[in-house]
């Protein structure tokens, strides 16, 4: 039995499209994509699921948030990707997005240090994941898409982050 439990969230997550843009590595953008990508961030948000993950009764308020977009959303980006490339970067980019606001909008600091650290789940983390229908590969990621797993609250950067060793934003390499 795991001694973690899943506790679902109702993440309510804007669209920066500030944000947005950063992704994409644009200064500007054409209202005819807005137009496009606004039904989807609300046809999204109903497969968006956000859960914190702790001890039962942990006083400490600590634990982890897991963060996804369900299958459907990871489909539909598909088939916009066979249809029309840009169209396809610009809903993968949105899912993107609406992933990391959401975590953001649930932990603020994740927000302030521009990044969320991925750490290593213990067997108990990867028996909730499966729980939730989701499964833990040791690359470092789950089987959906568009996932966050961070510390809940925000417990530092790059120092507990699994991917310190690759990531490009990483200030704490290993040597």
């Amino acid at each position: 039995m795991s001694k973690i439990t899943a506790q679902a969230l109702k993440p309510a997550p804007e669209f920066d499209i500030m944000y947005y843009m950063s992704l994409c590595g644009e200064t500007r953008i054409e209202q005819s994509r807005l137009e496009m990508l606004e039904p989807l961030w609300a046809k999204w948000l109903p497969h968006l699921k956000a859960y914190r993950l702790a001890a039962p009764g942990d006083t400490r308020a600590s634990g982890h948030l897991i963060a996804f977009l369900e299958a459907p959303v990871e489909e539909e980006i598909e088939e916009l990707w066979q249809t029309s490339p840009s169209d396809g970067m610009a809903a993968h980019n949105l899912a993107i997005s609406l992933v990391m606001q959401t975590t953001a909008s649930l932990i603020p600091k994740v927000a302030e240090g521009g990044c969320a650290p991925l750490t290593r789940p213990t067997k108990d983390l990867r028996r909730a994941f499966e729980r939730l229908g989701l499964e833990w590969n040791e690359e470092g990621t789950v089987n959906r898409q568009y996932a966050v797993f961070t510390p809940m609250p925000y417990a530092g950067g790059c120092r507990v982050c699994f991917l310190r060793s690759s990531c490009p934003k990483s200030t704490a390499r290993d040597e």
